[in-house]
């Protein structure tokens, strides 16, 4: 096996079904009881991308690209960050006049160009070297 593919499984594995955990165990909640729990929820896709974004600037100090990519990404994460920030707040304020379903589209969305980034961070992102050893 590849680092490469080393790499993307380990990714998967720790920082994706961690961050889809809530949206698991809702589903799982939704599938057996079925009592009035929705499938899928902002707060929980809001869950997910933070773990994401949290991990991208976690792999981006870490990795050898240029330090004007690493503010790139390290800045698009933050955006990404806030937009969340903004989607949590409208859970958190669910007694206003706003469309939920569209909300709700829009963090679908979200999430996914989160994965998608999260995806080309891992796969571009070349860890450092280790510059010695210690003995």
């Amino acid at each position: 096996m590849s680092v490469m593919t080393e790499r993307l499984a380990g990714w998967i594995v720790t920082t994706c079904l961690f961050g889809l955990l809530p949206v698991i165990a809702r589903w799982f909640v939704w599938t057996l009881f079925n009592s009035g729990v929705d499938p899928i929820a902002i707060s929980d896709l809001v869950a997910f991308g933070l773990v994401i974004h949290s991990a991208n600037i976690s792999e981006i100090s870490r990795s050898s690209i240029s330090d004007v990519w690493k503010t790139v990404l390290v800045g698009l994460a933050v955006v990404f960050i806030v937009l969340y920030a903004l989607l949590l707040f409208t859970t958190i304020a669910a007694g206003g006049d706003m469309n939920q379903d569209a909300l709700l589209r829009a963090t679908i969305w979200l999430s996914v160009g989160s994965f998608v980034l999260g995806l080309s961070v891992i796969a571009f992102a070349v860890p450092k070297k280790p510059t010695g050893s210690v003995a």
